[in-house]
């Protein structure tokens, strides 16, 4: 955990083609493979394969629709469009929240966030209740938790047939998986280090790509696929700032070129991709950043160095999905153990708060899920 994923495929490997593809994955967490205390990310490599991953068929959104089934069905209400302006708080505890001037839903039992811890305390919570709850917490906050620059540029493409990697003994099943383009470690290096400085390393883009029609065709029209493209750029571009998108740098014209040079990188491994796109759809950093409305566009809530994660989660005070604040309780990537769909922010914090209702029965069920899981077992 404390040294560098360079580190340690360095140890074990020999082979830039090895070595490459394992730097560029641990890098996924938003850090070049040489930043020490990021090994976190090299060992996620490890749980692709134990105990592996999966995708929902018909695709993410599959999953979340399954999720809102569930909820509808259980008797819950879900509003989208309607943005937490102020989280109401009445003598230190959350009693619910106001998303209009004219419109407040008030809680029984507590209110929980998903969004980042910055944006939930600097953005929907009363300094003055913040201040009486912790009065360190707002420094904290806007001082402690760190992103180094790094987001997303995402292209989404239509494509009239599958990616082939001739040089590669290409096998269409190959593309079950996920594809990663690294020429080098070195080349993953300087595709992350130049994010951190504000600078586009699109003139030898190191990039993630799937296409997930390979394994689920339900996802496209017979004999056509998708492509989704994931390329690490900087949120804020240096020498741009107070242009483009929210001031980042960031337009049209200027993804769309960093979007020819990733399909340009592409091509060199797959050369059909030049004539199987129908059409593509390109996400800037900064659009990213507006649609989630997360901190600097990052998906993860914080960067998920060693310093921010675990028991750090985003801050010590804050890493047990409660707060300072009494019924108001935190969730999603920012908290343990971080970004990507494990479902395992949302079901600790659920654990959490039925403990707070319960106490009691809770610890017993637990006990009992154990005792259950251990005998599984051994059966």
């Amino acid at each position: 955990m404390l040294i560098s994923p360079e580190d340690l495929i360095n140890e074990w490997f020999d082979t830039e083609i090895v070595k490459a593809p394992l730097a560029r994955l641990a890098s996924e967490i938003g850090a070049p493979p040489s930043q020490k205390g990021i090994s976190v990310g090299a060992s996620m490599l490890a749980m692709r394969h134990e105990p592996g991953m999966s995708r929902p068929r018909g695709g993410t959104g599959a999953l979340t629709q399954s999720l809102v089934n569930l909820v509808k069905h259980l008797g819950g209400v879900i509003l989208t469009e309607t943005p937490v302006q102020k989280i109401l708080i009445d003598h230190g505890r959350a009693v619910g929240v106001r998303v209009s001037e004219h419109q407040e839903y008030r809680a029984k039992r507590g209110v929980i966030s998903n969004i980042d811890a910055r944006r939930l305390f600097l953005q929907c919570v009363d300094p003055t209740d913040i201040n009486e709850a912790d009065p360190n917490l707002r420094e904290r906050l806007e001082r402690k938790i760190i992103n180094n620059n790094e987001t997303i540029l995402k292209i989404d493409c239509a494509l009239s047939e599958p990616l082939r990697f001739d040089g590669y003994n290409h096998q269409d099943s190959y593309l079950m998986g996920s594809v990663l383009i690294a020429d080098s470690v070195n080349h993953v290096e300087k595709a992350h280090n130049l994010c951190t400085v504000g600078e586009i390393p699109d003139q030898d883009p190191s990039v993630y790509l799937v296409v997930p029609t390979v394994l689920d065709p339900s996802m496209a029209p017979e004999v056509k696929h998708t492509l989704w493209i994931e390329f690490f750029a900087p949120y804020q571009i240096a020498g741009a700032e107070g242009t483009g998108l929210n001031g980042t740098g960031w337009t049209d014209e200027l993804k769309y070129k960093v979007a020819d040079r990733v399909l340009d990188k592409i091509a060199e491994y797959s050369p059909n991709i030049k004539h199987s796109v129908l059409a593509r759809r390109v996400e800037s950093p900064a659009e990213l950043g507006e649609r989630l409305g997360s901190y600097q566009g990052n998906c993860y809530h914080i960067d998920m160095t060693l310093d921010q994660m675990i028991f750090f989660r985003p801050l010590p005070e804050l890493a047990n999905y409660t707060t300072p604040i009494q019924g108001l309780f935190l969730t999603g990537a920012g908290t343990h153990p971080g970004g990507s769909i494990s479902g395992m922010p949302g079901r600790n914090c659920a654990r959490v708060f039925l403990q707070t209702q319960k106490p009691l029965n809770q610890v017993l069920k637990q006990t009992q899920n154990s005792l259950k899981s251990v005998w599984n077992q051994f059966k």
